[in-house]
């Protein structure tokens, strides 16, 4: 095998993205950000070197020590989360497709090779843009970055992130976020689209945030493993698991397989799911057969190809065969 399919060593760089120093909620208390070897030694950590204590049976929920949402408000909230948290947590360390056997390790290693020679060029360019995060050293940043970049390009993500920038004086200033209110996050987000829907997910995470940590700190998750970390990041009323596995890789630094649009897509085309699977069945079913090593860039290559290659990008009308699967040793 050749050396690209060597484990993926990831960057160590850290983006602009974090603000200096930075206050952490009304409460007043101060840090700045952890420095990369900090949060590499403690992003590493899961439960083969977790103690015993931290790999009891999960803890309940922090429930909202506000009461600035009614008891039923509440309650809907809570039924809420266990809900995905139910549905994830079923198939969180197997596939919910048991007899279903595609990708093989091979047809992952196949892919990986033949996308790696296309596309790695594009992937390495992307990666040393210096707006593009290799790691996230905050928990609540990172899930702000997600939410900033869900549905639509990383260009119009980093249109909305400059607009915040020029609006409150950073991207995480929360405090502003939250006491300018949500029309003039609205507004400020509008150059990268769906402002309305994007503005609602984050006063309203924002607030839950506050409600049960009083801080603007959620960088205890880096202490969890990778079961408790999700159930936390899951409990968010507008976070599922998708967003949860972008933050679980940018910011934490866990080995997942992150499934967006355009890698459902190329899983339904290259018979990597059942047709009928949904987007998080999908995840769950490659987070389960993409061989570890192989998890991180495999993704990005995944995306590009999806972005670019005429049989697979979205609105393609199937005139022609996929050049990548031509390549592979694998039947097409």
């Amino acid at each position: 095998m050749t050396d690209v399919l060597a484990p993926v060593r990831r960057s160590t760089r850290i983006a602009s993205l974090s603000s200096p120093q930075r206050r952490v909620g009304k409460i007043g208390a101060v840090h700045g950000p952890k420095s990369q070897s900090t949060t590499t030694k403690v992003a590493k950590k899961n439960a083969s070197n977790l103690p015993a204590k931290q790999r009891s049976p999960l803890p309940p929920l922090v429930r909202p020590r506000s009461e600035s949402s009614g008891t039923g408000e509440r309650e809907r909230n809570d039924q809420l989360a266990r809900k995905k948290w139910t549905s994830w947590s079923a198939h969180a360390e197997s596939s919910p497709f048991p007899d279903f056997k595609h990708p093989t390790k091979f047809e992952c290693e196949e892919a990986f090779r033949v996308l790696h020679q296309m596309h790695n060029d594009a992937v390495e360019e992307e990666f040393n843009d210096p707006n593009v995060p290799a790691t996230i050293p905050h928990v609540l940043d990172a899930i702000i970055i997600a939410i900033l970049s869900q549905a639509t390009s990383w260009s119009n993500a980093k249109r909305a992130m400059d607009s915040m920038k020029k609006t409150y004086g950073s991207i995480f200033a929360y405090d502003a976020i939250l006491d300018g209110g949500r029309e003039k996050l609205q507004n400020t987000l509008r150059c990268g689209g769906l402002h309305v829907r994007k503005s609602k997910i984050i006063t309203t995470l924002l607030q839950e945030v506050q409600d049960r940590h009083g801080c603007w700190d959620l960088d205890h998750l880096f202490k969890l493993n990778d079961k408790e970390a999700m159930r936390e990041l899951i409990s968010y009323k507008y976070i599922g698991p998708k967003s949860a596995f972008v933050v679980m890789g940018w910011c934490l630094q866990r080995n997942n397989f992150t499934v967006d649009t355009h890698i459902y897509r190329i899983a339904g085309l290259w018979k990597w799911r059942p047709q009928q699977a949904s987007r998080e069945q999908t995840q769950a079913h490659l987070d389960a057969l993409v061989p570890s090593e192989l998890k991180f860039k495999l993704h990005f290559l995944l995306l590009q190809h999806g972005r670019t290659c005429p049989a697979c990008r979205g609105g393609s009308k199937q005139t022609q065969a996929c050049e990548a699967r031509k390549q592979m040793s694998v039947d097409v």
